[in-house]
């Protein structure tokens, strides 16, 4: 872990406990337990579908022609989301354990440049999202304060978004440069020895932003992902025992999702995500303790998902390890329809 990402840490615990203790520790627990194991069990349920529509996206931004089926795209979000959920101190973390699911070689070449686009689409979908959560929250319940706060969040977020997309050289040749750091940190899960000088990854790069159609239609879904998080949060603040309308609930969700840019350096957002809903619970009434509840509810439908979702993934290549297994990780050849080594290189060069 490095010393700057324990700091982070070590803010965002402090932050999040000074909540906790504004709130009134008895007064969240108490909170909490209106949610129950049931409520917990309906908001993973709820969830399952929103990250199957994240896998579409995800599958849309390989290309015309993707490495490996809709279906283990979206299996490789689910496993992408759970360990990004549960190893937040590993960076790339997410995308690693998620691209090694599609494949091995140049496979994952493709699924990791088309999982770094499909997060840039993610981003720039929320910049919708975010602008009606603040015209709504202007509308409902006008806060001066928090108002420019999430205005000044939403225009960074925007313009991180403008440089990525300008910056198109530099970002494929940074992408070439994480692969090989990622090969060379992780040499069982990425290999590119055959592509020293990063070619295939910026070839691959070029090639999947010339299909405009597809990043449309993936930046419309994670736009629908992430309206559907106002759904989530309406739900959530329901089984609390708070009744919010469904605009109170957009506005809520898309403050906490605006906010959240401030802890893009602090793993999980810890201390950020919850003082975010303690501020925007507040606007409408809602009290500071069911606002960290609905934080924490997040958290444990993540963590549960996730808990789920790797042990699910170790089960399915437990095989593999298995004395005298045949096809494994060693010469084996990788799962799904992806193309063959040759094909790859012939169709980026």
């Amino acid at each position: 872990m490095r010393r700057g990402t324990t700091i982070a840490l070590i803010l965002g615990l402090a932050a999040a406990a000074a909540t906790v203790v504004h709130a009134g520790a008895g007064t969240v627990a108490r909170a909490v337990e209106n949610l129950q194991v049931s409520g917990l069990s309906v908001l993973v349920l709820l969830h399952l579908p929103i990250v199957v529509l994240m896998g579409f996206a995800w599958w849309l931004a390989a290309g015309e022609d993707p490495p490996a089926s809709q279906s283990r795209f979206v299996w490789a979000r689910f496993v992408r989301d759970a360990a990004g959920e549960l190893l937040p101190f590993l960076q790339l973390g997410g995308i690693v354990f998620g691209v090694r699911v599609l494949g091995r070689g140049r496979t994952v070449i493709v699924g990791a440049v088309s999982a770094s686009i499909d997060g840039i689409m993610e981003l720039a979908a929320k910049l919708p999202y975010v602008l009606v959560a603040l015209l709504t929250l202007l509308a409902l319940a006008p806060q001066p304060h928090l108002a420019r706060l999430l205005s000044a969040a939403l225009a960074a977020t925007g313009l991180f978004v403008a440089f990525l997309l300008i910056a198109r050289r530099s970002l494929s040749a940074s992408l070439a440069a994480m692969a090989r750091a990622v090969s060379d940190r992780w040499p069982a899960v990425l290999s590119l020895a055959e592509d020293p000088g990063g070619r295939d990854v910026r070839a691959c790069f070029d090639h999947i932003l010339s299909q405009r159609g597809r990043l449309w239609s993936g930046f419309a879904l994670h736009l629908c992902c992430w309206s559907l998080g106002a759904g989530e949060a309406w739900l959530t603040f329901r089984l609390l025992g708070v009744n919010l309308t469904l605009w109170q609930a957009l506005a809520i969700d898309g403050t906490v999702v605006g906010l959240r840019t401030f802890g893009v350096m602090v793993p999980a957002a810890v201390g950020v995500q919850e003082a975010s809903y303690m501020l925007a619970a507040t606007v409408f009434g809602i009290s500071p303790a069911t606002g960290i509840a609905a934080s924490l509810a997040r958290r444990a439908r993540d963590l549960v998902l996730g808990v789920i979702t790797l042990a699910v993934a170790a089960a399915r290549d437990a095989p593999r390890y298995a004395p005298g297994a045949h096809g494994g990780e060693r010469g084996g050849p990788a799962r799904g329809r992806g193309p063959s080594p040759g094909r790859a290189r012939s169709e980026f060069e």
